[in-house]
C-alpha cells in the first residue's frame, strides 16, 4: 500500500513505537517546559496541552504532560508533534550554583515520548466519496509526490531538533 492511501503518515515515532528519552537525576522543571514550548513558538506552531496533570505519592510527586502542536505548512498538509511528559518519584532540592545563589530544582525520573505526524487534506479538500478518494491519492502520488516527500524529511528534521534541545537542556550528549 502506497502512502497515497493514508490520510495520516507517521514520520517519527509511528505505529506502537515512539521515540523516546528517558532520564533520571536533578532537571528544571520550568526550563524544560520553557525549551519545549519555546521550540514549538519558534517554529510557529499552534500549541495545544491536552492534559497536565499532578499528584503526590509517598515516592515523590508524578506528572504528566500532553501536548499535541500542530503547524499548517500548506492549504493540504499539517504538521503535529506530539510529546508526552511523564516524571515520576520528584521531589525539590536545593542546589548552590558557583556564584553561591541557591536554586529550586527537581530530582527524578522523566520519560519523553514523541510522535510526529503528517496530517494530508486537513481542510477536506477532497471530499470523502470514491471518486473524490481516487482523485486525491492520485493527485498524491503523480502531482504532489515530491512535495510530500520534502514535507516528511522537513519534519524528520524539526522533530529530531526538538529532541536535541530537551537533551542539551538535561545535559545529555547526543547518541
Amino acid at each position: 500500500m502506497g502512502k497515497e492511501k493514508k490520510k495520516e503518515i507517521g514520520v517519527l515515532g509511528g505505529g506502537r513505537q515512539l521515540l523516546r528519552i528517558d532520564y533520571s537525576g536533578v532537571y528544571d522543571l520550568k526550563e524544560l517546559l520553557g525549551t519545549i514550548k519555546g521550540f514549538f513558538l519558534e517554529k510557529k506552531y499552534g500549541i495545544i496541552d491536552e492534559e497536565h496533570t499532578e499528584s503526590v505519592k509517598p515516592s515523590g510527586r508524578e506528572v504528566k504532560v500532553v501536548m499535541k502542536p500542530f503547524r499548517d505548512v500548506d492549504e493540504y498538509v499539517k504538521f503535529q508533534i506530539a510529546v508526552e511528559l511523564l516524571i515520576w518519584r520528584s521531589f525539590d532540592v536545593v542546589m548552590e550554583e558557583a556564584s553561591g545563589k541557591k536554586i529550586r530544582k527537581q530530582k527524578g525520573d522523566i520519560e519523553f515520548r514523541f510522535k510526529a505526524t503528517m496530517i494530508k487534506n486537513y481542510k477536506k479538500t477532497f471530499v470523502e466519496n470514491k471518486l473524490s478518494e481516487l482523485m486525491r491519492q492520485t493527485y498524491e502520488k503523480y502531482i504532489i509526490k515530491k512535495r510530500l516527500s520534502d514535507y516528511e524529511d522537513k519534519l524528520y528534521d524539526e522533530t529530531q531538533d526538538l529532541v536535541s534541545r530537551i537533551k542539551r537542556t538535561l545535559n545529555l550528549h547526543s547518541r
